[in-house]
C-alpha cells in the first residue's frame, strides 16, 4: 500500500512537471506573435530548461533573442544549435541566422565565416550568398576607413574558423559515436519553429542537404568575390563608384 501510495505521488508530480513547461512554451509562443519579444525568450529559456532531452527549443529561442535585438544571445543559441543539428540543410539555417546575428553585431569576419559554414552544408541557397556578399563589403569598406584594423580582422578571423573547425569535428565525434551505438534521434513537434521574417531562416527539418567538398565550396567562393569586384570596377568606371549596394534586411 505504501509502495502505490509513492507511485501515485512520483506519476502525479511528473505530471505537473511535464505541464510546467508545456505551459512555458504556450506564453513565449503568445508573446512572440503579440511581438512581445523579451517576454517570449524568457519563456523559451524556462520551457528549454524544464522540457525533456529530446525537445529541441533552440530555433525559437535564436530567433526571440534576435528579435529582442539580443544579438549576442543570439548568436550563442545559434552556435549551439548548429552544433546539435544532424542534416546540413537543418546546420545551414542555423549558421545563416548565426551570421545574421554577427552582422547585426557588426562583426563582419565572423558572418563571413558563418555564411561560409552554411554555404558549405548548402551551397544552392542564394540568400546566403548574397548575404556572405554583403558581409565582405561591408568588412572592406571598414577596413579601408581603418587600415590598422585589418590585420586584428584577420586574427579574429582565424579563431573563428578554428573555433568551426573544433566544433565540427567534435560534432562528428558525436555522430559518429551515436551511429555506432544504434541510436536514433528524436523530432518533436513542439520544436518546430513560428514564421521568422527579417532574413533569418525557419527551420523546417525535412530531408537532408548533400554537402559538396569543401574545395568546390571554396572555389565557388573565389568566384563570388571575384565576380563582386569586377562588378566594382565596372561601377567605378560609369562613374558611380560612390554608391553602395542596399542589402534590404533589417540590419
Amino acid at each position: 500500500m505504501r509502495q502505490l501510495a509513492v507511485i501515485f505521488f512520483l506519476f502525479i508530480g511528473f505530471g505537473s512537471y511535464s505541464q510546467e513547461w508545456r505551459d512555458s512554451l504556450k506564453v513565449a509562443r503568445d508573446a512572440y506573435k503579440k511581438q512581445e519579444y523579451p517576454k517570449a525568450l524568457k519563456y523559451y529559456q524556462s520551457a528549454q530548461k524544464n522540457a525533456p532531452s529530446d525537445v529541441d527549443l533552440s530555433d525559437e529561442m535564436g530567433q526571440s533573442a534576435y528579435k529582442a535585438r539580443e544579438f549576442e544571445k543570439a548568436e550563442k543559441i545559434y552556435q549551439q544549435s548548429a552544433a546539435s543539428k544532424k542534416d546540413a540543410t537543418s546546420k545551414a539555417k542555423s549558421y545563416h541566422n548565426m551570421g545574421n546575428s554577427r552582422m547585426q553585431s557588426k562583426d563582419y569576419n565572423g558572418a563571413i565565416d558563418a555564411y561560409k559554414e552554411a554555404l558549405r552544408n548548402n551551397p544552392k541557397d542564394e540568400q546566403t550568398r548574397y548575404n556572405l556578399s554583403e558581409a565582405i563589403r561591408r568588412l572592406k569598406d571598414e577596413q579601408k576607413k581603418n587600415p590598422d584594423q585589418k590585420d586584428n580582422d584577420q586574427k579574429n578571423q582565424n579563431q573563428n574558423q578554428n573555433q568551426n573547425q573544433n566544433q565540427n569535428q567534435n560534432q562528428n565525434k558525436n555522430n559518429n559515436n551515436q551511429n555506432n551505438s544504434g541510436s536514433q534521434g528524436k523530432q518533436n513537434n513542439q520544436s518546430q519553429s513560428p514564421n521568422q521574417p527579417g532574413g533569418n531562416q525557419e527551420q523546417s527539418g525535412n530531408g537532408n542537404q548533400s554537402k559538396l567538398p569543401n574545395k568546390t565550396v571554396e572555389r565557388m567562393l573565389d568566384n563570388l568575390m571575384k565576380a563582386e569586384a569586377a562588378t566594382k570596377r565596372k561601377m567605378n568606371g560609369n562613374g558611380s563608384g560612390g554608391s553602395t549596394t542596399t542589402s534590404g534586411k533589417d540590419w
